[in-house]
């Protein structure tokens, strides 16, 4: 008996020891992101997914909730060297990081034995290349990208004599003029930078110069803010909203048409609108005017080379044609290789969705937002001094546009 039980405590260790060991073997890789809700989850099913093919291999999927504290938890992690192994980051972030010295360039594993080649790196679309460029080298790659994007009652606009969306933004507003009954408004917005920044490159103008000097007070910057006064107080074919409330007013059929993203498409889709939804890129007027959004995926350097090459291998299939395409047609977001909209699965869903091609199209033209590390409270600044009582207050329009401009250019000094 005795011996017995002896025989199965040296069994017992020599299992146990076998498990730490197959165990030890597994490189684990921490990825701090801000995705949540339906977004989250196809997130962690990839991720699931590129685990149970990658048995050596465990993406430890952190949510933090929101970019705020995403961006708040990751400066504490570099200041007390304890960073994730990957994260989420925008761009306005990743010139400081980088500067910092605290993220490894992913260039560094491009060229690499396990890296890509020429043709695959040209297959990233261009604009996503200059975003993730930080003094000519490749620091980031894209992640969750979307552009924006206009969702109609296509019942609306065919009773109007419109099979399409209209393609400028002066057409868009007489055909507003022309669908509205008894003042009320067709569409409705909020305090939105982005829509601001959009008018202004179609009218021609820019936020920042070469030098990157803000420079949206002037002609065009002034037109770009008194289309948007005048949709709510001189036309009144608008109204304000905050948060989703466009988009529940727009599936209710309080309005006509409403101004989203790519990603907006599954979340009005999953409400059932009992109207056919038609989809379409934002028009134009002297020029096109359509910004991306949405983080890049950074690989933090103080960790050990065999992490960071486990990290690099999840990057790499996540940005790779088959894993976009599945993360496009789930999520809204665009796939960041341009070769994923010739999968089949892809063009089926376009002929679905019609207008969807087009407004990925966007994506050949679209513009970048400031990457200077001010911008992200510049941003904040031009909004609350130059938006906000514009479109809240009916304040002047030249003026506030001056005194933002003026306050953001002193952000930039800092």
């Amino acid at each position: 008996m005795k011996n017995r039980i002896i025989l199965f405590i040296i069994l017992s260790l020599m299992v146990f020891a076998r498990c730490k060991k197959v165990e030890s073997k597994i490189t684990t890789v921490t990825f701090w992101h801000a995705m949540g809700g339906p977004l989250g989850d196809a997130l962690d099913d990839l991720i699931h997914q590129f685990n149970e093919n990658h048995p050596n291999i465990q993406i430890e999927s952190i949510s933090m909730g929101n970019y705020n504290a995403l961006s708040q938890k990751i400066m504490a992690a570099v200041l007390s060297h304890k960073t994730p192994t990957i994260a989420q980051v925008y761009s306005s972030w990743t010139t400081n990081l980088y500067e910092s010295k605290v993220i490894d360039p992913i260039e560094n594993y491009i060229n690499g034995k396990n890296g890509l080649t020429k043709e695959e790196i040209s297959d990233f679309y261009p604009i996503f290349l200059r975003d993730n460029t930080v003094d000519g080298k490749l620091v980031t790659l894209p992640f969750n990208k979307s552009v924006y994007t206009f969702y109609y009652n296509t019942n609306l606009f065919r009773k109007a004599g419109l099979d399409d969306f209209p393609r400028t933004w002066s057409s868009l507003l007489k055909i507003s003029r022309e669908i509205q009954e008894d003042s009320k408004p067709v569409t409705a917005f909020g305090v939105s930078v982005g829509f601001f920044e959009s008018l202004l490159h179609a009218f021609g103008g820019r936020m920042v110069d070469e030098n990157n000097n803000p420079t949206f007070y002037g002609e065009k910057g002034i037109e770009a803010l008194q289309f948007m006064k005048d949709l709510i107080y001189k036309y009144k074919v608008a109204h304000l909203t905050t948060g989703f409330q466009h988009q529940d007013e727009f599936i209710a059929k309080k309005i006509a048409y409403i101004m989203g993203t790519s990603v907006s498409y599954a979340f009005i889709m999953k409400a059932k609108p009992d109207f056919p939804v038609g989809v379409a890129p934002l028009p134009r007027e002297d020029t096109t005017g359509s910004f991306i959004m949405g983080t890049n995926i950074a690989l933090f350097k103080d960790k050990p080379d065999k992490e960071k090459e486990a990290a690099w291998k999840f990057i790499k299939w996540f940005t790779s044609p088959p894993t976009q395409a599945s993360w496009a047609l789930r999520t809204g977001y665009v796939p960041v290789r341009q070769s994923a909209r010739e999968l089949p699965e892809v063009k089926d869903y376009f002929k679905r969705v019609p207008g969807l091609k087009e407004v990925w199209e966007q994506l050949y033209y679209a513009e970048l937002e400031p990457s200077d590390p001010a911008w992200l409270f510049g941003r904040k600044i031009f909004s609350q001094v130059g938006l906000e009582p514009v479109l809240r207050a009916e304040m002047d329009v030249e003026e506030r546009l001056k005194i933002a401009e003026e306050e953001v250019k002193r952000t930039f000094r800092k």
